[in-house]
């Protein structure tokens, strides 16, 4: 069950991007859906019409679609104000072992005047962690406040199922290291408290990842989900078209793939499948041994 109404509506623009880009045009939507929407995008709910007034439920045999995905708006639009950030830091990291290079990184990061702009209470900006000898870092979203507050990259539900992932992958503690897109968690604009962060925001941490990942120098990077995608590789393609494809990302093999949020919410046999895909792919640019058993992992047929 999903109890943040901003998460909801993430989930639900994810999946009609995914049906944008299968061909779909348009959907049909009830009026009860389009006032659900209307109540979890922070419009104040609609009066109710008197029974007599109200449009009759399509039946099973209307197919005919009603409204374009585009008209599905908040009646009240929330007022969100923009976010100032600093233009990205330039650095160079001193020369040592990987643990004191990433120790370098960490200081420099909590002397970073423009992070400490977006901290609140205890909360410290987020590195990743795992070993500094990875053959594989996998890179996730923005920080949420259970992450921000955990002071750990995928920390609950999300990364307990990556958990299980990598344990089916054959993929050990020694051979990753996960890190979160950004460094802080992007400040709410709405009463929800969750957003994505803005291209502008991506772009300042972006410096502080690709240190993390060029200390660790892996083999493989595997991007979860359309925000780590972004950050390093940009908005297009698709989180949904660019999965299981290999991309370059500075000399290293670049690999996207669905967040497992995405499969927490949409816990599909088809969306496991293209995930696990996704990770044999990883597996095999990795060089482990996958056996019969793990290739028909969520198998559709």
């Amino acid at each position: 069950m999903i109890n943040d109404p901003a998460e909801a509506l993430d989930i639900l623009l994810e999946e009609l991007k995914r049906q944008k880009a299968a061909g779909l045009r348009r959907v049909s939507i009830s009026d009860e859906s389009l006032a659900s929407l209307k109540t979890l995008a922070g419009a104040p709910p609609a009066a109710a019409a008197p029974a007599a007034a109200a449009k009759p439920t399509p039946t099973s045999g209307d197919i005919r679609p009603s409204a374009p995905v585009a008209s599905v708006r908040p009646a009240t639009p929330v007022a969100v104000k923009p976010t100032v950030v600093a233009d990205a830091p330039i650095f160079t990291l001193p020369a040592g072992t990987k643990a004191e290079r990433m120790q370098a990184l960490r200081q420099l990061v909590d002397a970073c005047v423009e992070t400490k702009k977006h901290l609140t209470g205890s909360h410290r900006a987020l590195l990743g962690h795992g070993s500094l000898d990875a053959k594989v870092v996998f890179v996730g979203e923005a920080p949420s406040l259970e992450e921000m507050e955990a002071g750990k990259a995928f920390a609950g539900a999300s990364g307990e199922l990556l958990q299980k992932i990598l344990g089916a992958a054959a993929i050990s503690p020694a051979d990753y290291y996960l890190a979160p897109a950004m460094v802080w968690r992007p400040e709410p604009p709405t009463q929800y408290g969750k957003r994505p962060p803005t291209a502008r925001e991506i772009a300042f941490n972006l410096p502080y990842l690709r240190a993390q990942i060029d200390v660790v120098a892996p083999r493989i990077v595997v991007a979860l989900g359309a925000q780590a995608f972004e950050a390093l590789h940009g908005r297009t393609p698709s989180i949904t078209q660019a999965r299981g494809q290999w991309f370059d990302l500075s000399g290293v093999p670049l690999m996207p793939t669905y967040h497992p949020n995405y499969l927490l919410h949409n816990p599909s046999a088809s969306a496991k499948r293209a995930v696990w895909e996704d990770f044999l792919l990883a597996m095999e640019k990795l060089g482990l041994p996958i056996s019969e058993k793990q290739r028909s992992f969520f198998a559709t047929n």
